[in-house]
C-alpha cells in the first residue's frame, strides 16, 4: 500500500527537524570551541601583563613631555637576578621615533626616598663628608624589591616619570630556541645555550652599548622566529611559552600596538644615547658613575623638541687634505665648543676638496651643530646603526686652519 501524502510530508518534515537539529548542534559546537579558543588565547596575553596596583598607576603620571617606556634586560641565576642592560624610551605625543637613553646593568646609583631627594645630585665630597656614600645598582634594586622597586629608583635617578615597562628574562632563551630546534645566525643553525653564549657574550672588544645593542638585534631575531604566522593556536601556545620570561603593565591590544611603533628599535635604535658618566674601578669591575650635570640637561630636553647636550654628541674627525695634524685642530675646535670627539684618524684619500658632516643617525640634529662649525661643509645623512661615533667629520682642503 502507498503511503499517503499527509505520511510524506510527516517525513518530510521529520527530516527538516533532524536537519535542524544537526545544524544547530554543529553551531553549538563551533561557538563551543570559538569561545573556549577565545578565552585561551585571552588568557595566554593576559599572563604577561602586571596587574598589581602599582603597575596600573604608572600610566597616571604626567605625559606632557611624552610617552615613557622602559625595557630592561636580566638573568635569573637560581634566584639572584642581574640587570644586564636598561633603556628609557621617550616617544613625543606627536613623534615618529624614540629618544633612547642606554643604562648599563653596572650603573652606580644612590637610594632615594623620592623625586626630590637631594642625594641624586650630591656625592659624599660635595657634602664635606669624608665616608664613602652607599652605592647601589639596578641589580640590587631587583633582588630586594623586583620591578616595582626598580622602577621607581630609576625614575627618581632621572627625574622623569616611567609609564610603561617590558621586562625580558634571558633565562628562558635556551629554552625558547630549543623548542624551535635552533636559530640559523651566520648561516649557522645555533641551538639553544649556543645562541645564549653569543647573545650574552658578543665579540669581547665590545663596548657596554655595543654589546646591548647586540642582543637588542639578537632579541628582534628570536621575536620575529616566535611570532612567525602558524595559528591561532600555535600563537597562543607560543606566548603561553614566553610568559615565564616575559612581564609588562601593558595589555595584548596596547602591546600589539606598541609593537609596531617598537619594531625599528629591534632593527635601527637610530639615536641611543649613553648614559652620561665616568666608569670607576672597583676591585677589577668597571661601574659607570654618572654625571649628574649632564643628566639633568639630557632629562629636562626630553618630548617633542627634544635637544641631545653638545657633551653627549660624539665625534670622529678624519684627515681628507693630507695636511699634517688638521684632523686634531679641527678636534680640538669641537672639544672647545663642547662636542665628545671620540676617534681621530685619516680618511681612505687626501683627495677630499670639501669638507664633509655626514649623519650616522636618522636624527640629523646632532650633526647639524657640527656642520655649523665647519665652514663650506657638504652635509651627508648616510645612517650606521653599529658606528662607534653620531657624527663624522671629514677635513677637506677647503678647511682653513
Amino acid at each position: 500500500m502507498r503511503p499517503t501524502i499527509s505520511a510524506r510530508q510527516k517525513r518530510r518534515k521529520k527530516k527538516r527537524l533532524q536537519k535542524q537539529r544537526l545544524f544547530f548542534l554543529l553551531a553549538f559546537i563551533f561557538l563551543t570551541v570559538v569561545l573556549i579558543s577565545g578565552v585561551r588565547f585571552l588568557g595566554s596575553f593576559q599572563a604577561l601583563q602586571n596587574k598589581a596596583d602599582w603597575a596600573k598607576s604608572l600610566r597616571q603620571a604626567s605625559q606632557a613631555a611624552g610617552t615613557n617606556y622602559l625595557l630592561y634586560g636580566l638573568v635569573d641565576n637560581g634566584g639572584q637576578v642581574t640587570i644586564e642592560e636598561i633603556f628609557f624610551l621617550n616617544y613625543p605625543a606627536a613623534g615618529t621615533s624614540f629618544h633612547t637613553v642606554f643604562i648599563p646593568g653596572k650603573v652606580l646609583l644612590h637610594r632615594l626616598e623620592s623625586e626630590n631627594d637631594p642625594g641624586r645630585f650630591l656625592t659624599g665630597e660635595e657634602n664635606g663628608e669624608k665616608e664613602v656614600q652607599s652605592f647601589y645598582t639596578p641589580s640590587h634594586f631587583y633582588n630586594e624589591g623586583g620591578a616595582e622597586l626598580l622602577i621607581q629608583q630609576i625614575s627618581f635617578f632621572l627625574d622623569a616619570p616611567i609609564h610603561h615597562y617590558l621586562e625580558f628574562d634571558y633565562s628562558g632563551i635556551p629554552v625558547l630556541v630549543d623548542a624551535r630546534g635552533g636559530i640559523v645566525s651566520r648561516g649557522d643553525v645555533l641551538k639553544g645555550q649556543d645562541y645564549f653564549n653569543y647573545f650574552m657574550q658578543g665579540e669581547k672588544e665590545d663596548e657596554p652599548l655595543e654589546k646591548a645593542l647586540h642582543r637588542v638585534s639578537f632579541l628582534g631575531d628570536l621575536l620575529e622566529v616566535l611570532v612567525e604566522k602558524k595559528g591561532k593556536l600555535e600563537l597562543y601556545h607560543t606566548i603561553n611559552e614566553v610568559a615565564p620570561y616575559f612581564e609588562t603593565d601593558l595589555s595584548w591590544k596596547e602591546l600589539r600596538d606598541f609593537q609596531v611603533i617598537l619594531e625599528p628599535f629591534f632593527n635601527s635604535p637610530g639615536l641611543v644615547v649613553s648614559l652620561p658618566g665616568n666608569w670607576r674601578d672597583f676591585d677589577g669591575e668597571l661601574y659607570l658613575e654618572p654625571d649628574f650635570l649632564q643628566l639633568a640637561a639630557l632629562s629636562g630636553g626630553l618630548g617633542e623638541n627634544f635637544i641631545l647636550p653638545r657633551e653627549l654628541v660624539t665625534v670622529e674627525i678624519l684627515n681628507g687634505s693630507g695636511i699634517a695634524g688638521i684632523a686634531s685642530q679641527v678636534g680640538e675646535l669641537l672639544e672647545k665648543e663642547g662636542f665628545q670627539i671620540v676617534k681621530i684618524d685619516n680618511a681612505d684619500n687626501f683627495e677630499y676638496q670639501r669638507s664633509q658632516v655626514i649623519s650616522r643617525l636618522e636624527q640629523v640634529e646632532p650633526a647639524k651643530e657640527v656642520a655649523l662649525l665647519i665652514p663650506e661643509a657638504e652635509f651627508f645623512k648616510d645612517p650606521l646603526p653599529d658606528h662607534p661615533a653620531m657624527v663624522t667629520v671629514i677635513v677637506g682642503k677647503n678647511f682653513l686652519p
